[in-house]
């Protein structure tokens, strides 16, 4: 009798651990994830894939100033936290700290260069505005790969219901 209790048990507790896991894993399914940026993680990765021309003119404290310049111009359009450089719904569109048609926050690809490129070119020794212009190419690939914005985002913002994400 006592093997009959406790096998009883078991599988009520295997049944219950299974109910909670299952619902727990759905309802998350549904969350998006948010795109948090590590800036030094961002320029280790940018480093490795500059062309040897590019990486032979800047060095990587460069490659992180760019990549923090890069980033001045999302945090003017109000795409980025307090906590850390988490990025907003639309990390992209028409111009730098405008809004879409939907009312979000947006900044333009195209500025954000403007923006990198003339940061480097005001320093007491301008890098060379080719090989920054690399780094922000590489540094919108990189947030395109971490799903800030591009081809994934826009899926995640349409499965959530928001066809203007992305």
């Amino acid at each position: 009798m006592t093997w009959l209790f406790l096998g009883i048990g078991a599988i009520l507790v295997v049944g219950i651990a299974l109910v909670a896991v299952g619902s727990a894993v759905s309802r998350l399914s549904g969350t998006l994830r948010p795109a948090v940026l590590e800036v030094d993680d961002a320029a280790d990765w940018i480093a490795e894939r500059l062309p040897e021309e590019a990486a032979g003119q800047l060095s990587l404290d460069d490659v992180v100033s760019v990549v923090g310049w890069y980033l001045e111009v999302f945090d003017e359009a109000g795409l980025a936290t307090e906590h850390g450089q988490e990025l907003g719904d639309a990390a992209h569109g028409t111009a730098a700290g405008s809004a879409d048609a939907s009312g979000q926050a947006t900044a333009s690809l195209d500025t954000v260069l403007e923006h990198v490129v003339a940061r480097a070119t005001q320093l007491d020794e301008p890098l060379d505005a080719a090989s920054v212009a690399m780094v922000a190419e590489l540094m919108g690939a990189y947030m395109a790969e971490i799903g800030a914005f591009g081809v994934e985002a826009e899926q995640i913002g349409r499965r959530e219901g928001n066809p203007d994400r992305g």
